[in-house]
C-alpha cells in the first residue's frame, strides 16, 4: 500500500501556489479569464492527487481527502470574494476518464443577446449587424430533429447520435422520445420545497399564500386520484409562523412534514377509515419543537425517527414514542462540520445519510455521507462541489450511486465507493443555478432530469451515452423542483415566474411574435391530420420514429472555436399576426417564440406534469399569456 506522505507534501505545495493568488491580490491583467483558468487548473490538480492516491492505494485515502477539502474550501473562500476579481469558475473535478458532459446546443440564451445587440446598436447607430459565433443566432424549432409524431412541440432535440433507448426498451424508448402529455396547475407562489412520497401516493408543496404570499400553506396532490387531462389540488393552512422552508413525506406512516425555523408539524394524507376518503384538510398528527437551535432540513429516518440538522449537530424525535407536541428525544453531533446541510437525503441500500451544504462565505461545500446509527459518524466525504449543494436524487436502479444539483450550474454523479464524481453535467452557466436532480432508469436505462434557473427548461440526459438528449420548455419560469413518479411515469416541474410580483402584476412584456407554426392551432391541426392517418391504418403509432437521431446541427452549431461566424439577424419566421395579437412575451427571456415547437408563456408560478405515454394527446397544451 502506498503512503500518504508525498500526496500530502503535494497537496501542501498546491496550498501555497493557490493562497499565492491571494497575496498578490487582483492581477493588471486586461483579460482576467486566462488568471481564472490558471487558478481553476490548479483546483484540478487537487483533485488529481486523490484520484491519484485512491487508484495507487494510498493506506490513508480518508486524510487525504480531509487535506484535500481545506485546501478547497480556502481556495473557494477566496475566488468567490471580492478580492479575486473572477466572475465563476468552471467545473474542477472532472478528468477524461470521469468526463464533463456538455450540451451540444450551446446557446448564449436570447435576453443576453438582445442586451449586447441594443448596445451594440447604440454604439454604432447606422452600422450593419456584427459578426459573431454561429451558436449566437439559434434557428427556429422547424430545423430541430422530430423523433416521433407525437413527440411534444415543447421539447428541442438535439442530435448526431444514438440514444441507449430503443425498441427493445419500450418505455425508456417513449421517455427519449418525449412523447408526453402535459397538464399544468397554477399556484400561489414558486414552493420553497417539494417532496414526493417512495410509493407516490402524494406529491406535498410548501407555498406561500394571501397577502404577498406571506402564509403558509401546504398545497398537496394525491397522485392516484388525479385525472389524466388536469391536476387537482387541496390548499391548507398549516399553523406555523411562516412558509416552512422544508418538507419531507413518510409513505410508511402516511405523513407530510413541514419545518419553519422554530417548528416541525406533520400532517396525516391515511385515508379516513369511515369514508375510505382522505379529508380534503389534513388532520395534524404532530407539533415537534425546534428548540429554535435546530432550524435546518429535516428527514425521515429508518425506525421511526425524524431528524432536524443544525451547525454541527442534529436533534432527533422518536416518532413512535411522542406525544402531540415534543422536543427532541435526543441529540447529537453530525458529520463533524460545524455547518448546517442545506439538504439530506437517505442512501437506502446502507441506511446512510447523505448530506449537502453551503457556506459560500467559508467557501465550505461541503457533501459527505454520515452513519446517524454510530452517533452522526461520517463515514465518506465527497469533493468537487464549487457552490451550494441544492438537491440529492439516488434511485435503485444503480444503488452505488447519488447524483447532486450545485448552484455552480453543474449536477455531479457520484459513486459512494469513491470521494471524486463520476460524471459531471454542464447544466447552466456563468454560476446560474441547477436547481434539482432526478435519477430514473426507465427499463433498467440511466437517465437523468436536470432543472435550470436562468435557462428555464429541464434537460433530460443519456448517461450511457453522456449526451443531452433534448429539453422541455417551462414557459419561461425558472425551475425550483423536480419529482418522478414512477408509478405513473411522470416528471413534476415546480417552477416560479419572475416576471410576475407578489400582487400578480405581470412585468416587462412585449407584443408577441409568434410564428404560424408555433400557435395551438397549428399544433392541433398536426395532431389531427396525424390521427387520422392512424385511423387510415397509413401509420403504425407505436413504431413511428427514429431510432437514431439525425445528425442536423452540423450545418450552424459552432465548433467551439468561434471560427464559424454569421451575420447576427433576426430570424424571418412567419408571424402568425392575428394569433399574436393579444400575445405577450417577456421582454427579457432566454428562450424565443421559435425555440419550441408551440409559443408558450407561463406567466404564473405554475406546476408541470409531463406524463410519459405510448399514445399521448400532443395538443393538450396550456394557454399562453395574453392580455386584452
Amino acid at each position: 500500500m502506498a503512503a500518504p506522505d508525498s500526496w500530502l507534501k503535494i497537496l501542501d505545495r498546491l496550498d501555497l501556489h493557490l493562497r499565492a493568488y491571494e497575496d498578490e491580490g487582483i492581477s493588471d491583467e486586461a483579460d482576467p479569464k486566462p488568471r481564472c483558468k490558471r487558478f481553476t487548473r490548479a483546483l484540478e490538480d487537487v483533485c488529481t492527487v486523490v484520484r491519484d492516491a485512491e487508484r495507487k492505494g494510498c493506506s490513508d485515502l480518508p486524510q487525504l481527502v480531509e487535506k484535500a477539502q481545506q485546501v478547497l474550501s480556502d481556495a473557494l473562500r477566496y475566488a468567490y470574494s471580492e478580492e479575486s476579481g473572477f466572475s465563476s469558475l468552471s467545473s474542477f473535478a472532472h478528468s477524461e476518464d470521469e468526463p464533463l458532459v456538455e450540451d451540444a446546443l450551446d446557446y448564449a440564451g436570447s435576453d443576453i443577446l438582445d442586451a449586447f445587440m441594443s448596445l451594440y446598436r447604440l454604439m454604432h447607430p447606422g452600422a450593419s449587424a456584427p459578426k459573431l459565433p454561429a451558436f449566437a443566432k439559434m434557428p427556429s424549432w422547424v430545423k430541430s430533429p422530430h423523433p416521433h409524431p407525437l413527440t411534444t412541440r415543447l421539447s428541442r432535440f438535439r442530435g448526431g447520435f444514438s440514444p441507449s433507448a430503443s425498441s427493445a426498451t419500450p418505455l425508456a424508448h417513449t421517455i427519449y422520445q418525449a412523447r408526453a402529455q402535459l397538464t399544468v396547475d397554477s399556484i400561489a407562489s414558486a414552493p420553497s420545497d417539494m417532496s414526493i412520497s417512495s410509493g407516490g401516493s402524494i406529491l406535498a408543496l410548501s407555498i406561500g399564500s394571501g397577502w404577498k404570499a406571506r402564509d403558509p400553506h401546504l398545497q398537496y396532490y394525491l397522485l392516484g386520484e388525479q385525472s389524466k387531462d388536469y391536476l387537482q389540488s387541496a390548499d391548507m393552512e398549516t399553523g406555523l409562523s411562516s412558509v416552512a422552508d422544508f418538507i419531507v413525506t413518510d409513505e410508511s406512516r402516511k405523513l407530510v412534514f413541514l419545518a419553519d425555523p422554530d417548528r416541525v408539524k406533520s400532517f396525516s394524507f391515511a385515508p379516513n377509515p369511515a369514508t375510505g376518503k382522505t379529508p380534503r384538510h389534513l388532520p395534524t398528527v404532530h407539533t415537534l419543537d425546534s428548540e429554535r437551535a435546530f432550524n435546518g432540513p429535516i428527514l425521515v429516518l429508518p425506525n421511526g425517527r425524524l431528524a432536524r440538522t443544525a451547525h454541527g449537530r442534529a436533534a432527533i424525535w422518536n416518532l413512535d414514542e411522542l406525544e402531540t407536541q415534543s422536543v427532541p428525544t435526543t441529540s447529537m453531533s453530525f458529520g463533524e462540520d460545524d455547518l448546517t446541510p442545506s439538504v439530506l437525503h437517505l442512501h437506502q441500500p446502507t441506511q446512510h445519510v447523505l448530506y449537502g451544504t453551503h457556506d459560500e462565505a467559508g467557501g465550505r461545500f461541503a457533501c459527505a455521507m454520515v452513519d446517524m446509527e454510530a452517533g452522526g459518524r461520517r463515514i465518506t466525504r465527497f469533493l468537487g462541489h464549487g457552490g451550494d449543494v441544492e438537491r440529492i436524487s439516488t434511485d435503485e436502479g444503480s444503488p452505488n450511486l447519488f447524483v447532486t444539483a450545485s448552484n455552480d450550474g453543474y449536477a455531479r454523479i457520484f459513486d459512494v465507493r469513491h470521494p471524486l464524481p463520476v460524471l459531471t453535467f454542464s447544466v447552466e452557466q456563468q454560476r446560474q443555478a441547477c436547481a434539482d436532480v432526478v435519477l430514473v432508469h426507465p427499463n433498467g436505462v440511466p437517465t437523468l432530469f436536470t432543472g435550470g434557473a436562468r435557462s428555464h427548461q429541464v434537460k433530460l440526459w443519456d448517461i450511457r451515452a453522456e449526451e443531452c438528449v433534448y429539453e422541455l420548455s417551462t414557459g419561461n419560469n425558472e425551475v425550483t423542483g423536480l419529482a418522478w413518479d414512477s408509478a405513473r411515469s411522470s416528471l413534476f416541474v415546480a417552477t416560479e415566474c419572475t416576471y410576475v410580483d407578489r400582487m400578480g402584476t405581470r412585468l416587462d412584456y412585449r407584443r408577441a411574435r409568434v410564428p404560424h407554426w408555433a400557435s395551438w392551432k397549428a399544433v392541433n391541426a398536426e395532431f389531427k391530420t396525424y390521427r387520422e392517418a392512424v385511423k387510415r391504418g397509413e401509420v403504425i403509432p407505436e413504431s413511428t420514429g427514429q431510432n437514431e437521431y439525425p445528425d442536423v446541427y452540423d450545418d450552424y452549431l459552432s465548433d467551439g472555436d468561434g471560427s464559424e461566424e454569421t451575420e447576427l439577424e433576426d430570424e424571418e419566421d412567419d408571424v402568425d399576426e392575428e394569433y399574436s395579437a393579444d400575445m405577450r412575451w417577456p421582454k427579457r427571456t432566454f428562450h424565443k417564440e421559435n425555440f419550441f415547437g408551440y409559443a408558450y408563456d407561463a406567466g404564473e408560478h405554475v406546476l408541470f406534469r409531463w406524463q410519459y405515454k405510448d399514445l399521448p394527446d400532443i395538443s393538450q397544451l396550456p394557454a399562453s399569456t395574453g392580455f386584452d
